[in-house]
């Protein structure tokens, strides 16, 4: 791998029906997740997808902030919206399995601070290809619509 700058995260989960208390390892992070009553959890933390989602946004917006540095753009806040469409047939048990399951990505970034349109176009083309958790749904086959503009 050229350039490779390795590092390795690590994660233990641990459940007894539910929840599902998850430690980061090696942190001070110890996360529940849990799933709605009506889906036969006790609704006492976020769902794996909503945790997933939750880490686009955030990867996209700390993303963000290393290329307006890199790029010298004066860039005060980003303001993130994503919305994913899952096919849950694999997950459901009705498919063989969860392959391509991610079907759509829209993703709505407000950027605040004294940039040109040119900078922002900049911006967002280079947050999108580099946040390795888009790339992960980019190269499961996932439609990818992201829309970057200023505040």
């Amino acid at each position: 791998m050229e350039n490779s700058h390795l590092e390795t995260f690590k994660a233990e989960a641990h459940g007894k029906g539910w929840p599902t208390k998850i430690t980061i390892t090696d942190t001070e992070w110890t996360l529940k997740t849990d799933e709605p009553i009506e889906d036969g959890g006790s609704n006492t933390g976020p769902n794996p997808m909503q945790l997933f989602i939750a880490s686009l946004a955030g990867c996209q917006n700390e993303q963000s902030q290393v290329v307006a540095e890199e790029l010298s753009i004066n860039v005060t806040q980003v303001d993130i919206k994503v919305e994913i469409d899952l096919d849950l047939s694999g997950f459901m048990g009705t498919s063989d399995n969860s392959n391509g399951s991610y079907k759509n990505v829209r993703l709505d970034a407000i950027v605040s601070g004294d940039l040109t349109n040119e900078q922002l176009k900049t911006l967002g083309q280079k947050v999108d290809v580099r946040c390795p958790i888009l790339g992960l749904l980019r190269t499961s086959g996932c439609k990818i619509e992201s829309n970057w503009s200023k505040s």
